[in-house]
């Protein structure tokens, strides 16, 4: 949140400057040239778990896959999980990374990795998305689509079946202990990909 606070304040500086430098000349800063971040949205009540992002830039739809993803990790709910979850790369998690049995140990070990920290109670305060990229060179997002390349069995690339990519820079904020404590998780990178009209998320 620091971050996104920073960079709304260096915004604002440059405009100050600008405007400090003539006063004859006008700068207006229309709302679509504003970069990621600049208009925040809040919604405490509309996804699965509560949530801010930039409508600018993210569809409602693509922010409730992400709400889903982790409102299932935190209810270890399977079926809301296997919904929202990229199918091939759970897949890969299951077999080859993990060697489980079945999803649900996979959900029990994601929600474990939160509840070590905290307590088994936890739920999500507010996940906010502070960072957004398209860029398929971009470092997280590229290794990501190099990996799903290599494990999708068909002749098509995985790269090259999807509508599109995002890499989001999260921060998880929770309470636990009958919500008595507050803890936060401050980036967690998440990839979203859009594949037969359907939005998927991994991490």
């Amino acid at each position: 949140m620091m971050k996104l606070i920073f960079k709304i304040t260096a915004l604002i500086m440059t405009v100050m400057l600008f405007t400090g430098c003539s006063q004859k000349q006008e700068t207006n800063i229309t709302e679509e040239e504003l970069p990621y971040g600049a208009t925040m949205r809040e919604n405490k009540t509309g996804f699965a778990v509560p949530m801010t992002y930039d409508r600018r830039f993210l569809e409602e739809e693509q922010v409730t896959a992400v709400a889903n993803y982790f409102a299932s990790i935190q209810n270890q709910d399977v079926d809301l999980y296997l919904e929202n979850a990229l199918p091939v790369y759970t897949e890969y998690q299951i077999n080859e990374v993990y060697s489980y049995q079945e999803t649900s140990e996979l959900i029990t070990s994601l929600h474990q990795g939160i509840a070590n920290q905290t307590g088994e109670d936890f739920k999500f305060q507010m996940i906010l998305i502070n960072e957004f990229s398209q860029d398929r060179n971009f470092g997280g997002l590229e290794a990501m689509l190099d990996l799903l390349d290599n494990i999708t069995d068909s002749d098509t690339k995985f790269s090259e079946q999807i509508q599109g990519a995002w890499a989001l820079e999260l921060e998880l904020n929770f309470i636990y202990d009958k919500q008595a404590n507050f803890g936060s998780v401050d980036s967690q990178w998440v990839y979203l990909f859009q594949l037969d009209d359907k939005y998927y998320c991994c991490m």
